[in-house]
């Protein structure tokens, strides 16, 4: 069975170049552009990983990462961000993010060096 992974990120070029790099890759993959459509597409897929914006509408990231811990505690959660504020970055890590990364970064890099490494390969 192939993994699954969400992208929830308000910017339609990012979702759009990195779920057409995991789905090259071998992944499903799919996207949302803010949190309530992301929650909701979570519950629909249950991925194996999500890779969370953290400046979204609707709802913030960590409001996000904070109801998918309680609904989907098993869910790997990866957050992708311009925000490199360090308190921002400590309150993800806390929430339960198992990585947390800065834009901009190399799609061969996310997907070789986070993606792979978090749940291994698409199948």
């Amino acid at each position: 069975m192939v993994k699954k992974i969400v992208v929830i990120d308000d910017e339609p070029e990012i979702s759009e170049m990195v779920t057409d790099c995991l789905i090259e890759a071998g992944y499903a993959s799919y996207f949302a552009l803010n949190g309530p459509d992301g929650l909701a597409l979570i519950k629909k897929e249950a991925p194996a990983l999500v890779i969370l914006d953290i400046g979204l509408p609707g709802m913030t990231g960590l409001e996000v990462l904070e109801e998918l811990r309680r609904d989907s505690p098993q869910t790997l959660v990866l957050v992708l961000s311009g925000n490199k504020d360090t308190e921002t970055v400590k309150k993800a890590l806390a929430a339960g993010a198992a990585e947390y990364i800065t834009k901009p970064i190399n799609l061969e890099t996310l997907l070789n060096q986070f993606v792979k490494d978090l749940i291994g390969p698409p199948r």
